[in-house]
């Protein structure tokens, strides 16, 4: 057999490697002091800290790609308790932590936010998303926490399709004066979003101007934890929890046909804001004179409210278990008792008033007579195979099917399908 030289073994392994694109991240990591464009999926390998005033830190420059924060920190050049430190209002300059674009015209879709890891200490918006009217935005923030940025943590300007999921977003919009700022702002004609399982705390400031130079007033205090603003409709908030904010939530009265449901909202503004300065803010403020029903809430926890009604609080929805009112075995007769295994499916009925999909699952099977541990193979949630086998000398086999469906405050509850193995067909 003819060999091979070791020398071109390797030759060729270099070549093959050199022709191989390994698609790997940017790798991203300490100081940046000009804006950062990523075209490229990228990762943060250590902290970030950012020192330009007027423009982006990290701005996406392609669309559908992913920025993974990596459990690391991106920190700007602001202190946000320094009115100095901050821009001087929320419009440009476009002085942002992580930004998908600064205008319709460099907008990216697609693109992802990716913790867990934080956006903290800029001088305006923690991070701004923009999008383009008549275009799906589609981009996903997930497990990121936004952090004491002058204005607001996240900002969403005429964003659609797009998902913020178990963000966190504190302690921002302590500087944001007149303008409409907190945690989470949805503004322009955002439409179409889903925000859920995030948690929107210690964000804004109640006074018209920095430091509560004139005293606030309901009117001055415009923050929020989550604010629905511009003409922004067909958004889905549920989920989250929205406290000790100087106002929970806050909507504009051209906002309409939004769906706020199944969220914790509460002690906004903190105790010691209303001890100061009377009841400037609440838990939910519509701003608008009439019509409260042109937004839907559905099942929120709250307490406090302003605005025309019918008013949503005080709520205190109970959370109960799933109701299951039927679970059946398809089939539910096994014939002839051959001892072979049979496919069988399970249907659940099942309903709850904080859930709209309970997770179901087989969670036990049992019979009347003893069964091997191969009597049984579970093959999908509800899904088995069973023995069609019984005890020749009993009165045939039952098998019990326990099903057990759990929705998202962990609460359970169960059911029992039953098939036979008859003795026989008589």
């Amino acid at each position: 057999m003819r060999s091979v030289p070791l020398a071109r073994l390797a030759f060729v392994s270099l070549f093959l490697a050199a022709c191989v694109d390994p698609a790997a991240a940017e790798d991203i990591s300490g100081v940046i002091n000009v804006t950062k464009i990523v075209v490229e999926d990228s990762r943060l390998v250590g902290d970030v800290t950012c020192t330009m005033t007027t423009t982006p830190c990290i701005q996406f420059g392609a669309p559908n790609i992913a920025l993974r924060l990596n459990g690391f920190v991106v920190t700007g050049p602001a202190n946000p308790d320094d009115t100095a430190t901050c821009n001087a209002n929320s419009g440009p300059t476009f002085s942002d932590g992580v930004s998908n674009g600064t205008t319709a015209a460099t907008s990216q879709p697609g693109v992802r936010i990716i913790g867990p890891g934080m956006v903290q200490k800029f001088r305006r918006h923690g991070i701004f998303i923009i999008g383009v009217p008549g275009v799906s935005t589609n981009v996903t923030i997930e497990h990121v926490t936004s952090h004491h940025n002058c204005f607001s943590g996240i900002l969403v300007a005429s964003m659609s399709d797009s998902v913020l999921d178990g963000v966190v977003s504190v302690r921002n919009a302590a500087n944001s004066g007149l303008a409409p700022c907190g945690g989470n702002c949805i503004t322009g004609n955002s439409i179409n979003n889903h925000i859920a399982n995030s948690v929107f705390g210690g964000n804004g400031s109640v006074c018209a101007a920095a430091l509560c130079a004139a005293a606030p007033t309901v009117a001055s205090n415009n923050d929020f934890g989550l604010g629905v603003l511009g003409t922004s409709s067909g958004n889905l908030i549920e989920h989250n929890t929205i406290t000790g904010n100087s106002n929970g939530i806050l909507i504009m009265a051209t906002a309409s046909g939004n769906l706020v449901r199944q969220n914790i909202i509460a002690g906004n503004p903190p105790s010691q804001v209303s001890r100061e300065y009377g009841p400037i803010g609440f838990d939910i403020k519509d701003e608008a004179t009439a019509n409260g029903a042109r937004n839907t809430f559905d099942r929120n926890w709250c307490i406090t409210y302003s605005g025309p009604g019918p008013s949503p609080c005080p709520g205190f929805p109970a959370v109960v278990a799933p109701t299951i009112s039927a679970a059946t075995a398809t089939p539910d007769v096994l014939w002839p008792a051959n001892r072979k295994m049979v496919p069988v499916k399970i249907a659940v009925t099942v309903t709850d008033d904080s859930d709209a999909a309970p997770v179901c699952q087989i969670a036990d099977v049992t019979s009347n007579e003893p069964l091997d541990s191969s009597d049984w193979i579970l093959t999908g949630s509800l899904d088995l195979e069973l023995r069609a086998d019984r005890n020749g000398l009993g009165t045939g086999r039952i098998y019990s099917i326990t099903v057990t469906c759990t929705n998202s405050s962990q609460l359970n509850s169960s059911s029992v399908a039953t098939v036979l193995v008859p003795h026989d067909l008589r």
